[in-house]
């Protein structure tokens, strides 16, 4: 019998709130199983992609307004990097 290797799309994205002197801190790290970054070609859709699921995540974990520098990684592969002035939706 033939064994097939599944595709795996674990990817890390991390989250790096910016201070007004430009440093960069980690704030969050989520670990996701997702093919969407794939499903189009070319940087604007990982963009695009990228800010629907930090806005997503954000809004979850209650994320207090800021910069953040999002990069998302398949391994030791750099996906995409952006960056988003986060402004939480009201409660």
């Amino acid at each position: 019998m033939r064994t097939v290797d599944v595709m795996e799309y674990v990817h890390s994205i991390q989250y790096h709130r910016r201070s007004q002197n430009g440093r960069l801190t980690l704030a969050y790290v989520e670990s996701v199983e997702d093919h969407g970054w794939y499903i189009r070609k070319g940087a604007d859709w990982k963009s695009h992609y990228t800010v629907a699921c930090a806005t997503e995540y954000l809004t979850r974990v209650s994320a207090e307004a800021g910069t953040f520098a999002i990069t998302v990684w398949r391994d030791t592969i750099r996906v995409c990097t952006v960056g988003i002035d986060w402004n939480p939706p009201n409660r």
